[in-house]
């Protein structure tokens, strides 16, 4: 039986880009013959990003739309996606078009022999095409720091286009405290794994809209380096403390 590959996308006010981008997707994986679902996550869009989703829903079961009227941001909508996905194979991508839906497939064919298959910006076959130049400068500190604190394996872990395997996130989703903007990256602090690719894209336009990163997004980064450094800290001294309580119980 073929194996299904979950498509996740977070949204928020991206009504002029959804169904465009659901449709090119579409055709990509039909004309590779890839069975799959399309499973979006919408934080409560106020420019009806979920109404046309529900709408497209109508025409192809595969589009699986999903609002959350609380929550907010971009890595627990992933992890939210994720929840919802009856996919082997896990795929997060945005809805602007500035992620290469073409290699979509790619990314899939790559996950048979890996647990994490990054698209990457910084390779000779990728590139940050008109990506502006202070947010250019603003990814590469924020990856440099990132190598700096975790000895990760790839060059772009700010990336928002991956794909993973199921049974790995399952495996780790306790370990994970989902926020921010950059999910990739805390799951890169948790995972145990070797098997990780890369493939390289160039970053694209957005052909609507405007883009959600800000002035803040560097500060939740930074903050999101701290949680995730504190986290690894409990866990390891948990370990310790915990082993050595046991031990203390075991007389000579």
């Amino acid at each position: 039986m073929q194996d299904k590959t979950s498509i996740i996308i977070p949204t928020y006010n991206e009504a002029g880009n959804i169904k465009n981008c659901v449709e090119t997707i579409t055709r990509i994986l039909e004309k590779h013959s890839i069975l799959f679902e399309i499973i979006i996550v919408d934080d409560h869009s106020p420019d009806g990003t979920y109404e046309v989703t529900k709408v497209m829903e109508k025409y192809d079961p595969r589009v699986k739309p999903f609002v959350r009227l609380t929550e907010k941001g971009l890595s627990s909508a992933v992890t939210f996606g994720y929840s919802k996905a009856s996919g082997d194979k896990l795929i997060v991508v945005d809805a602007d078009f500035q992620h290469d839906y073409n290699k979509i497939p790619d990314l899939i064919h790559l996950l048979k022999d890996n647990d994490i298959v990054v698209a990457t910006r910084r390779s000779q076959d990728g590139g940050y095409g008109n990506f502006p130049i202070l947010r250019k400068l603003a990814s590469l500190f924020a990856t440099k720091i990132s190598e700096w604190l975790f000895p990760v394996k790839i060059s772009d872990p700010m990336s928002g286009f991956f794909g993973i395997r199921k049974s790995v996130y399952l495996d780790t989703k306790d370990k994970l405290h989902p926020r921010g903007y950059k999910i990739l990256f805390e799951i890169l602090g948790v995972v145990k794994t070797d098997k990780i690719a890369e493939i390289g894209y160039t970053f694209g336009l957005r052909t609507w809209g405007h883009s959600k990163l800000d002035s803040f997004v560097i500060f939740y980064f930074l903050w999101d380096l701290v949680s995730i450094k504190w986290n690894q800290w409990k866990e390891s001294h948990r370990f310790f403390y915990g082993a050595k309580g046991r031990n203390s119980h075991i007389h000579p």
